[in-house]
């Protein structure tokens, strides 16, 4: 019988990354769409001929659940979750006790609340630091009805995130050369949000890297490191457009040591880690709890993460998908591509030149090409209009 597994999350292209993975070791497949918006067309992933349904959700943790009870149950085993966004795995874990009875989902020691709990920049910090891991001197603190004391440690320039998992977390991205800036945008931020803020000293950034890979709780597969080569800008600021995965060759120290982190936390699932270079140093940035945006890269290498989450909550053996990246290519975000072009950050001869300059392709797909049909036949109906505004 196959297995049947929902895939959760708000963006076409990672979900369609996760669709094609799992569809190698044949899995009925449905989709959850997160989104807000009134008139619900169908997205471009949805159109892979592996999907089997699609159902859409409002960002509305009640309406999630309700819907995962009432129409994704399987009568003869447990269907499994895959969250593919931080909004569809906060709801998970949270509903951990309620869900756990009718599905397989990743967790941390199938503790309610625990992937929340490690969505904590600090505590993931604090971890990272004593494995070993450079990290960026920071310090927390509260802004509470638009109420605020800055703490003493904070050094200039510095680097606002928010500490814990927020819808708006983007929002609290921002560089700050001194007091005052800090102050202002501190005080923008508490006329909106109550929120716990990191602010960590700000490193010059020389290259960007991630891993992505799979634990079972007691073996972590990290099978190849992604450099970013090009970021997106506007709404997608801070997402690869272009990027290299390579092996893992002069970073085994490094992999040795997020594998240990990782273990430390106790995850199950497939996950990400970001890091970076500055001042000829490599320094921890973050763990995702969930799958990361170019882990595909790492899937046409080879290395089916996704996968071996599927076969791993099946009570499957993974050793046949075990399997480390040995040579080096370069991929390209479709979608972060264009919606750049869309909103003037590319010409239309620089889109064009990413697109046919890298080795991998994360919409195109000859076994499965209508995604990329739907997506081309968007794309030239926006050149259109642009061309006859």
């Amino acid at each position: 019988m196959r297995k049947k597994v929902v895939i959760i999350g708000h963006g076409f292209t990672s979900r369609l990354c996760v669709i094609r993975s799992i569809a190698k070791v044949d899995c009925d497949i449905s989709v959850i769409v997160i989104t807000n918006k009134k008139k619900n067309n169908k997205p471009i992933d949805c159109y892979s001929k592996y999907v089997n349904r699609v159902l859409f959700c409002p960002s509305d943790e009640k309406m999630l659940i309700d819907m995962l009870l009432k129409q994704c149950l399987d009568k003869n085993k447990k269907t499994i979750l895959f969250p593919d966004s931080d909004f569809s795995a906060v709801v998970i874990s949270k509903n951990e006790d309620r869900l756990s009875n009718f599905f397989l989902f990743p967790h941390i020691n199938h503790q309610q609340g625990a992937v929340i709990k490690w969505m904590n920049k600090e505590l993931q910090k604090g971890l990272a630091k004593k494995v070993g891991m450079n990290v960026a001197n920071s310090v927390s603190f509260e802004i509470k009805d638009g109420q605020f004391e800055l703490p003493d440690g904070i050094h200039y320039p510095c680097f606002t995130k928010a500490q814990a998992y927020m819808a708006v977390t983007k929002r609290t991205l921002k560089r700050c050369n001194n007091e005052k800036e800090l102050v202002d945008f501190v005080k923008q931020l508490g006329e909106k949000y109550d929120l716990m803020l990191l602010v960590e000293d700000y490193k010059d950034i020389e290259k960007e890297f991630a891993v992505v890979g799979f634990s079972d709780g007691k073996t972590v597969d990290i099978p190849g490191v992604l450099q970013i080569l090009t970021m997106a800008h506007g709404g997608h600021n801070g997402v690869a457009c272009k990027g290299k995965v390579m092996p893992i060759k002069g970073f085994e120290k490094l992999i040795d040591q997020m594998k240990e982190f990782v273990l430390q936390v106790g995850f199950v699932g497939v996950f990400d880690i970001d890091f970076y270079q500055s001042g000829g140093l490599y320094y921890f940035g973050e763990l995702n709890l969930r799958i990361g945006g170019s882990c595909y890269a790492v899937t046409k290498m080879g290395s089916n993460l996704p996968a071996m989450l599927v076969r791993y909550l099946s009570g499957e053996s993974t050793n046949d998908l075990r399997k480390d990246v040995s040579e080096t290519a370069t991929y390209v975000n479709e979608r972060m591509c264009h919606d750049d072009w869309n909103s003037g950050y590319l010409s239309h001869s620089a889109y064009k030149s990413i697109l046919s300059s890298a080795d991998i392709s994360f919409l195109k797909d000859d076994d499965d090409p209508w995604p990329y049909r739907i997506y081309f036949l968007r794309h030239i109906y926006l050149l259109l209009r642009k061309f006859f505004k």
